[in-house]
């Protein structure tokens, strides 16, 4: 036969009371060993930083889900179901709601969904399904929408872009003014472009007899060029290029 509590009678704190006041029926049922268990309880928890209205509002709330009869062990029911907080590791989650801003807590959203998805795709193994998407694999052992999946991942072959070869004779580069030539008749010889090999000419020493030397009309800045100009013309190979591009001298 059990023997009844005969221990020292409980005097309970009149603010840790207050706080029970919404179970205070179901506190009258219990002996005062469960009575003082769950007032450690409730003294514990505002130590820690729980405010009176969040504990009663929880023992309320919980209450509000159960019928009385239906609590066969109270003392069981206050310390396991109405006093332990509910929630994430979050302190200020109340099972899944910001305490003081009532809005839904993140952390336990993901929660619920991540055990959500680990069942779908614990019911997706047993049936044969795609774990990902759930319908039925082909014969590659994938479902179309993993192999739609794949395809767009995988990255497209490179594009090797062959050089166009332009017709006509080959091309090269002047080896004065690196203008682009075609190689043909006197460049092949000299490499030059049709304006350097005038330059060149009229650099060339002149002939017994000939008049004074001639020199280019066009500056360099303030300085005067001082090359020779062109057989044809008053101004250097260099400077008759300014002036076909249209460039002030």
């Amino acid at each position: 036969m059990a023997r009844s509590y005969d221990g020292p009678r409980l005097t309970m704190n009149a603010r840790i009371y207050a706080v029970l006041e919404p179970v205070h029926c179901l506190l009258e049922q219990v002996n005062d060993f469960v009575a003082r268990k769950v007032a450690r309880e409730v003294g514990r928890q505002l130590r820690e930083g729980t405010s009176p209205e969040r504990l009663q509002h929880r023992l309320t709330a919980r209450l509000a889900k159960v019928m009385l009869s239906d609590i066969r062990d109270p003392g069981r029911w206050l310390l396991g179901v109405a006093l332990p907080r509910w929630g994430c590791g979050y302190q200020d989650c109340e099972t899944g709601v910001i305490w003081w801003t009532g809005a839904t807590c993140e952390i336990c959203t993901e929660v619920v969904q991540d055990k959500a998805a680990a069942r779908q795709r614990e019911q997706h193994i047993a049936q044969g399904l795609c774990t990902e998407h759930g319908t039925r694999p082909g014969p590659s052992g994938q479902c179309a929408a993993c192999e739609l999946d794949d395809a767009i991942a995988r990255p497209a072959p490179a594009m090797v872009v062959q050089q166009r070869v332009p017709d006509g004779p080959p091309r090269g580069s002047c080896g004065d003014c690196g203008a682009r030539i075609m190689l043909t008749g006197r460049a092949l010889e000299d490499g030059l472009c049709k304006l350097c090999r005038e330059e060149a000419a009229a650099q060339a020493p002149p002939a017994s007899g000939a008049s004074a030397e001639r020199v280019c009309s066009g500056r360099d800045g303030n300085v005067p060029c001082g090359r020779p100009p062109l057989p044809s013309r008053s101004v250097c190979a260099r400077h008759r290029v300014q002036e076909l591009a249209g460039a002030v001298a």
